[in-house]
């Protein structure tokens, strides 16, 4: 049987195989700076004869965390590609097509320049490895380690921008269904406003479309935006209603005051400043009491009220009088 030796440690073994399966927990082998297949020299020459010259065995006189590198630095340094030409160099270009030709992804593109990246890569890491000793399905899970970890960082950049992407759209999507919520939110509360005419009830709807437009993004609840629809309201009703209850106010006092002058048009008893000294009493309660919110018939009722007072005490100072 023909034995084999580990250049990296120095440790003999049966066959070519078991130096392969050997590398895979060879401390030197792990610790160079990019680990490199090696050739495995047989002790026997191709002749049949065993080689008279042992392979001489690196002295491991440096601490076991030592890097491999520093024992076979002259090696490391000065040996060539072994794959560069015949039966090496056609395996490395099929396998490099079979990898990069092979690799497709729905959602994903890979750029040429990243291609031709990964192909250099893998020929570079094919060349120095004895391809007679591993099986093609090897060489095309060696190249396809190398593919992805430099495909890896351009499909995760494409995987975040797509996401990203989606979310902006979901994002705007829900913007536009919040904003057909507020201000439908808006036009039902204004329609129970029975006191705004139709142009003031258009103007305040589109105010309040307005303001979502430049307020809303689309990360709200539709409790959020009914809120601010109804604070918006809030906003621009209070002014409008004191507009409106001044202009109702002032014109139920001067309704009262014209009522009360009617109503003392039939008092023959009462003299000209008697009837002006009345009016001005009405007038100035009318002005204290009435908020804007009452209707013609309750100023009626309250300069009735004024009057009665007014008249009966008038009738009672004449009676004291005459007694």
């Amino acid at each position: 049987m023909r034995g084999a030796t580990c250049n990296f440690c120095g440790k003999s073994f049966r066959n070519r195989q078991a130096v392969r399966a050997h590398l895979k927990g060879c401390q030197g082998y792990r610790h160079l700076p990019k680990a490199t297949v090696p050739t495995v020299r047989s002790r026997l020459a191709t002749s049949g004869t065993r080689d008279e010259r042992p392979a001489a065995r690196p002295t491991l006189a440096s601490g076991p965390g030592q890097s491999r590198a520093q024992h076979f630095p002259s090696r490391l340094a000065t040996t060539p590609p072994l794959n560069t030409t015949g039966l090496g160099r056609s395996t490395i270009q099929s396998v490099k097509k079979q990898v990069i030709h092979s690799w497709w992804s729905l959602n994903h593109v890979v750029p040429s320049e990243t291609k031709a990246e990964a192909l250099v890569a893998i020929e570079q890491e094919l060349s120095r490895l004895p391809l007679d000793q591993f099986p093609r399905s090897e060489l095309v899970a060696i190249a396809e380690g190398i593919r992805d970890g430099i495909y890896r960082p351009i499909i995760q950049a494409q995987q975040r921008a797509r996401e990203e992407e989606e979310g902006r759209r979901n994002q705007a999507r829900l913007r536009t269904m919040l904003l057909a919520t507020g201000a439908a939110h808006a036009i039902r509360t204004l329609r129970q406003q029975r006191d705004l005419d139709a142009s003031t009830r258009l103007d305040l709807e589109q105010k309040v479309k307005r303001a979502l437009a430049q307020e809303v993004d689309g990360r709200e609840s539709e409790a959020d935006v009914q809120a601010r629809v109804d604070e918006l309201l809030k906003q621009n009703l209070e002014p409008i209603c004191r507009s409106r209850r001044a202009l109702a106010r002032q014109h139920l006092i001067d309704h009262g005051v014209a009522y009360a002058k009617q109503a003392l048009a039939g008092e023959e008893h009462l003299d000209r400043w008697q009837l002006r000294a009345v009016q001005a009493d009405v007038k100035q309660d009318l002005h204290e009491q009435t908020t804007g919110e009452e209707s013609e018939a309750d100023v009626e009722t309250f300069v009735d009220e004024i009057l009665y007072e007014v008249l009966e005490g008038n009738e009672d100072e004449d009676d004291e009088e005459e007694d």
